[in-house]
């Protein structure tokens, strides 16, 4: 986790120092271990590093290559250091950095460089030679990647704030804003500013006085289904990427730290990692969360079984007694946007306690589930398609003993339904008047504003339509992994650990880990109402047996339900009292009722989340001063 800066002026004038100067201060943070800036003719380049390798002690960025006629700036962290190393004629030792390794893969592959790198990463290259500008961000999105372009300027940051040095206006996206209400965050590139975009992930840019060019490098979509011989086999193989994927992201100068929530895919990265350092001197520190006053949400017995095994230095966060604003001024600077994650206060109070303990990089097993795919549901039309009736029933059977739902329910919605055609099911929704639910989503809406952003066929367009059109489980696996709020929080998380001196590091979004789990055939996700179980089996032995084969995790929707109430009631009442801020976007009468039911009778949590929306709308509003559009 480190930051990058840089202006190219497409107009061919000399940039001046003090531009980019001030565009890296603004995002000092990041950068503890030094700050540098390289200004040559119409490019100007910045970084401010944050030491989290030993190769990063003795990194310069930015960094010019003379001979080459290349200049770099780079946040990144490259994973196939050891393949690469032979191919590009240099050696992989602690002197050479990971950006020379990008540096050197570009001078050899050019714009399909990005496709031989692992690793996160958010970088841009200045090719004199050629006069353009190439910049790329990583398969996943892990490294965030902000940018404005106009005729004259090309400018680019790993923060928003930077951006606005150069006069840009800080004008509200209102489209983002119908995006964030109803957690529809598909569309990668858009930001709550206009003109103020972000790199999707797996994406380049190629920049030229004349032109531009944004094209992806990479599509999940291409990945072909893999036949292995036996289920030994899938087996050993994903421990070896899992295990891989966990020692790569322990390479690091100083102390390491884990999020331990108790869950299968924590646990799998601390219990990995205590067997990788088993003949190493280095301990990681795990931080966990922990809840006396909401017990269904305490994972204790769970995280001592990890603790038990490995004897790692362990800490705590009391999450039950912090308001899901905690710190959220804070949050809104370094973020530049609204925060939809809920439970976003425990991630930062968790970060905050492995700052205070000397960590300067966390393993995160945040969305291992989607990864791996947790959709067994979407697994039984496989099974009907391969004429698989006996496996079938035995799912049916043991899906309907876990959920409570009878073999005929589950039959109707998991199999006719998803196996129905397209056109019948719209169909049948407009006929059976299904969409009801749907019309809920969008009482929360002013109606002037549904319509003068056709909000309703944005929303079928980027999530809806693409929802119903998948029948399958490869469909749907490949729908999570894909989905732009993917990216989202990824970002949000970079923006904490950038607030807290940290770089989070994520083993289940390492791309050989990605590709193999989508790759795998149905079968090896799914097993008899099981989700995840080719994680599960490569872990005997790894985890104790109690997290192994738990069958679900604490969900913590009633902390925060109960936590929104109790610690923020004056700022529920302080909403309903501005609406003005934003009436233009909410219902006013709609959401003073659902405030006031929720503080008398402490109502659902789709009720809370709805208010959560609004408010952290509101106060982002009104922290940063900003108007509605006229």
């Amino acid at each position: 986790m480190s930051g990058i800066t840089g202006i190219f002026r497409r107009d061919g004038r000399d940039v001046d120092p003090a531009d980019i100067k001030k565009m890296n201060d603004k995002i000092s943070h990041r950068g503890p271990d030094g700050s540098r800036v390289l200004c040559e003719g119409p490019v100007a380049f910045g970084h401010q590093m944050l030491h989290t390798t030993q190769e990063s002690l003795h990194e310069i960025l930015p960094f010019e290559d003379e001979e080459s006629g290349l200049v770099i700036t780079a946040d990144a962290r490259i994973d196939n250091r050891k393949d690469l190393a032979p191919l590009l004629g240099i050696e992989d030792n602690e002197y050479v950095s990971d950006s020379y390794f990008i540096l050197k893969a570009y001078k050899k592959w050019g714009e399909k460089c990005p496709e031989e790198l692992l690793g996160d990463f958010a970088f841009a290259i200045w090719d004199k030679n050629k006069e353009y500008l190439f910049c790329a961000r990583d398969h996943m999105g892990v490294k965030p990647f902000y940018y404005y372009l106009s005729d004259n300027f090309f400018i680019f940051a790993t923060e928003i704030k930077a951006l606005f040095y150069h006069n840009i206006p800080k004008k509200l996206n209102e489209v983002m804003i119908a995006d964030y209400v109803l957690y529809n965050f598909n569309d990668k590139k858009i930001t709550f500013y206009k003109d103020i975009f972000r790199l999707p992930n797996a994406q380049r840019i190629l920049i030229t006085i004349n032109k531009y060019k944004v094209f992806p490098y990479w599509k999940l979509k291409s990945i072909k289904e893999i036949k292995l011989d036996s289920t030994q086999e899938y087996v050993a193989k994903f421990r070896d990427i899992f295990f891989e994927a966990v020692n790569c992201r322990l390479r690091c100068q100083s102390q390491v730290g884990a999020l331990l929530s108790g869950g299968l895919d924590s646990s799998s990265i601390v219990c990995t990692s205590d067997e990788l350092l088993r003949t190493s001197s280095m301990r990681i520190k795990t931080f966990s969360a922990v809840f006396d006053e909401v017990s269904q949400c305490d994972e204790r017995l769970y995280i001592n079984e990890v603790l038990s095994k490995t004897k790692f230095d362990s800490y705590f966060v009391h999450g039950d007694q912090i308001s899901p604003l905690y710190k959220y001024k804070d949050f809104f600077w370094h973020f530049d946007q609204p925060f939809f994650a809920p439970n976003l206060f425990i991630h930062w109070s968790l970060f905050e306690k492995a700052h205070d303990n000397g960590v300067r990089v966390i393993l995160d097993g945040f969305d291992g589930d989607t990864t791996l795919s947790r959709s067994n549901y979407r697994y039984l039309p496989d099974l009907v398609i391969n004429l698989s009736w006996w496996q079938l029933t035995q799912e049916l059977k043991e899906l309907s003993k876990k959920s409570d739902r009878s073999i005929l329910n589950l039959f109707i919605q998991y199999i006719v339904w998803p196996l129905t055609p397209f056109f019948l099911r719209n169909l049948f929704i407009r006929l059976l008047n299904i969409e009801q639910q749907r019309v809920n989503k969008f009482k929360i809406f002013n109606r002037k504003f549904i319509k003068d952003f056709t909000i309703n066929d944005r929303y079928n367009q980027l999530y809806v339509n693409n929802l119903q059109k998948v029948n399958n489980s490869r469909e749907y696996h490949h729908l999570q992994l894909t989905s732009g709020s993917l990216q989202f929080l990824l970002e949000l998380v970079d923006s904490m650990g950038g607030a807290l001196e940290i770089e989070a590091r994520f083993p289940f979004f390492d791309l050989r880990l990605v590709e193999y789990s989508f790759a795998l055939p149905p079968e090896q996700k799914y097993f008899l109402g099981w989700d995840r179980v080719i994680m599960r089996k490569s872990m005997e032995n790894v985890l104790p047996s109690k997290i192994q084969w738990r069958p679900n995790k604490s969900g913590l929707s009633p902390n925060f339900n109960r936590a929104l109430v109790f610690f923020e009631r004056d700022r529920f009442l302080d909403l309903i009292d501005n609406t003005k801020m934003i009436n233009n976007y909410v219902d006013v009468d709609y959401l003073e009722n659902l405030v006031r039911n929720t503080i008398d009778t402490n109502q659902n949590h789709l009720s809370v989340i709805t208010i959560w929306k609004a408010l952290t709308l509101y106060l982002w509003f009104k922290e940063n001063k900003m108007t509605q559009n006229k």
